[in-house]
């Protein structure tokens, strides 16, 4: 009886380890296939810095636009009560279109008009408002004339207010503005004459050059 007992005891011992690693086996191939873990490189210090570099290049003020020459449709000569006692007024326009010869105002006796006037100049109309930066003049007198850069949009002394000022000290005169200002008319104002070959004084204008944007 002993034996018959503990043969049906491993009996009973094999047949449950057998079902157990049939079950095992069935629960491995029913469970879904488990997928490496796929492991993601750190962004290059290039593409973290790339998104910066685009908010600081997005950020950047755009270039103002480039200054370029602008004709003036005419240059008259202009004194303080207009162009009606404007210094030789019929060569006035040669700054314009004669640069060689240019306009050459009167002579008087002293650097300030020999106490007959307040200044006199050039007045330059651009046809429309435009945007001036800069004005250059080619003078062919001696050095120290003294001169104010007026603009307006009328062609009366009053309307015309001064941009800048200097004086010469050669040949070559650039009068830029702090600012761009719009205006349609240019006056170059001589308030003090240099001297000439006579002893006497007066200005001498070969060209005015206007840039900014039409």
């Amino acid at each position: 009886m002993a034996a018959l007992a503990l043969l049906a005891f491993g009996a009973f011992e094999f047949a449950g380890q057998v079902t157990g690693h049939a079950t095992l086996t069935a629960q491995k191939a029913s469970a879904p296939p488990q997928r490496k873990a796929e492991l993601t490189p750190p962004p290059s210090p290039t593409a973290q810095a790339a998104p910066t570099a685009s908010a600081t290049a997005s950020t950047q003020p755009a270039a103002p636009p480039r200054a370029q020459t602008i004709v003036p449709v005419s240059a008259v000569a202009f004194g303080p009560e207009g162009t009606a006692d404007g210094d030789n007024p019929q060569i006035a326009a040669r700054v314009l279109t004669d640069p060689g010869l240019g306009w050459l105002t009167q002579w008087y006796a002293t650097p300030q008009f020999g106490g007959l006037k307040q200044g006199t100049g050039l007045l330059l109309d651009m046809g429309r408002m435009v945007t001036i930066t800069t004005v250059s003049l080619t003078l062919g007198s001696p050095p120290g004339a003294t001169l104010e850069l007026r603009l307006g949009t009328a062609p009366d002394f009053s309307a015309l207010s001064v941009a800048t000022s200097a004086t010469a000290s050669g040949g070559q005169l650039s009068l830029p503005l702090t600012a761009p200002l719009r205006a349609r008319y240019v006056l170059v104002w001589f308030t003090k004459l240099p001297p000439d070959d006579s002893g006497t004084y007066q200005a001498l204008v070969h060209q005015i050059t206007v840039q900014g944007q039409p």
